[in-house]
């Protein structure tokens, strides 16, 4: 009898619907996560033992009505030591929400490289919209990246980094610098617009990677950097950085950049390709 049935299973179908009109809808899976509360009256402690890497998401509410995106800063403290200033921009979440229905902004995250030992971390609440960031922590490796060199460009520029000193290429309005690759390879293009004392405010750029004749464009947002100045530049600060990917084909290809849409002379551009 069961074998009968799926027999039958399997000839029989739908032979016509009338009418036969469709109504596409997306499925979206309710996933409960737990995040940890943090506030600008109450900081988050936490011990990790080494080595290893944390990765932390966060997330904030979207009160209200507001448009466009939202920044918020937070203060990592290690071993009452080192501390950092992290600076997050998000935009509210199509998705996401809270248990009682409230809308929060998609998620942006950061990593804590933990070395070998017990170490204690605080985690404080600078700057944020309403008060509130909302933290998840996972343990999770982030992915290698190596800098790779452009082949034709005219300037060097370095900036200060966290202490260390980080060299991008700067790439003027009108002008063109030429990176070349072999492929298949996953490109990694850092981006930061160069402020002058003219230029206020946040500002839109985009980027156009011409792969011989195959024109993609990167229309991308910035504001700028409170945290980050160019060594031997003083007239120009930089703006936080925005990434953007490139999936390279296999054969070698030479890809020329260019910037476009902007008030901004210039902008500094870091390369990298992803660790197989």
């Amino acid at each position: 009898m069961i074998k009968l049935l799926l027999i039958l299973c399997v000839f029989s179908q739908i032979k016509e619907i009338n009418p036969d009109k469709k109504w596409e809808i997306e499925i979206v899976t309710k996933k409960t996560e737990e995040y940890t509360l943090l506030t600008k009256n109450q900081p988050v402690s936490f011990v990790v033992e080494g080595p290893t890497y944390l990765k932390v998401y966060t997330r904030i509410p979207w009160l209200g009505d507001i448009k466009g995106s939202q920044l918020y800063k937070i203060i990592l403290q290690e071993n009452d030591i080192d501390e950092r200033i992290i600076t997050l921009e998000s935009e509210k979440s199509s998705v996401t929400k809270d248990k009682k229905g409230r809308p929060l902004s998609k998620w942006r995250s950061f990593y804590i490289e933990v070395p070998e030992g017990l170490n204690k971390y605080k985690v404080i609440n600078w700057s944020s919209p309403n008060d509130t960031i909302l933290l998840k922590f996972k343990y999770e490796s982030p992915k290698k990246w190596t800098d790779i060199p452009a082949s034709d460009y005219k300037t060097i520029i370095e900036s200060i980094e966290e202490e260390k000193i980080v060299k991008y290429y700067e790439l003027k309005k009108n002008e063109q610098l030429t990176l070349g690759i072999n492929g298949p390879a996953r490109l990694k293009v850092i981006s930061r617009l160069n402020y002058d004392e003219k230029i206020m405010g946040e500002q839109n750029y985009t980027i156009l990677a011409d792969d011989n004749g195959n024109v993609k464009r990167f229309p991308l947002k910035c504001y700028k950097s409170q945290t980050i100045q160019y060594k031997d530049r003083k007239k120009i600060v930089p703006s936080n950085a925005r990434s953007f990917y490139v999936n390279i084909p296999k054969g070698w290809h030479n890809i020329k950049f260019s910037l476009s849409g902007t008030i901004a002379q210039s902008v500094s551009l870091r390369f990298q390709v992803e660790k197989k």
